[in-house]
């Protein structure tokens, strides 16, 4: 067996004449990145289909790292999933504000994350649903949308199936993107 040397995508199209010059703005140059997080505390007895909202980012952001972290809740276990924001304010379409987005259902990132004891933790495709292939996606064409709805995404953790018991806890998200 021989050996090969392969390029990405990205490396492939940086390549061709002309040459773009990194820093450049445009497709596969190099971009800065994002980080944004948040935290909620979690309610004893909260029981399943419970929402804690964590970070919102742009539809047309490239997700590339989500982070998730659970102090320990006794018992409860959590989906991270993507909702369009609540705000009345930022472009998201009325129709759609606080609405789950429906193409994953509630664990487009992760599923049954279990928060009894302490959790740290890279959750970007621990569901199988966002595999590298889709990371150089906007975010909105990754979860199967065929057009940008506008506005912001929330990424979500709902409870699953595992109520959350003692409660108390924080749980959070810290979101690594590229617009």
């Amino acid at each position: 067996m021989g050996t090969s040397a392969l390029k990405s995508a990205q490396i492939t199209n940086l390549d061709t004449l002309p040459s773009p010059i990194m820093g450049t703005s445009g497709e596969n140059a190099a971009g800065v990145a994002r980080i944004v997080s948040g935290f909620c505390t979690a309610v004893a007895a909260d029981a399943a289909g419970s929402t804690y909202k964590l970070v919102r980012i742009p539809t047309n952001a490239k997700v590339k790292h989500v982070f998730f972290e659970s102090e320990a809740q006794g018992a409860g276990a959590v989906n991270l999933s993507v909702y369009h924001s609540d705000a009345t304010n930022d472009g998201t379409p009325v129709a759609k504000q606080g609405v789950i987005v429906a193409t994953t259902g509630d664990q487009f990132f992760a599923s049954d994350i279990d928060c009894a004891a302490v959790v740290a933790a890279d959750k970007t495709n621990e569901s199988g649903n966002y595999p590298l292939s889709k990371r150089d996606m906007p975010l909105w064409q990754a979860l199967g949308f065929t057009s940008d709805p506008g506005g912001f995404f929330d990424i979500v953790a709902v409870v699953h199936t595992t109520a959350v018991t003692t409660g108390t806890g924080r749980l959070g998200v810290t979101c690594t993107y590229v617009m």
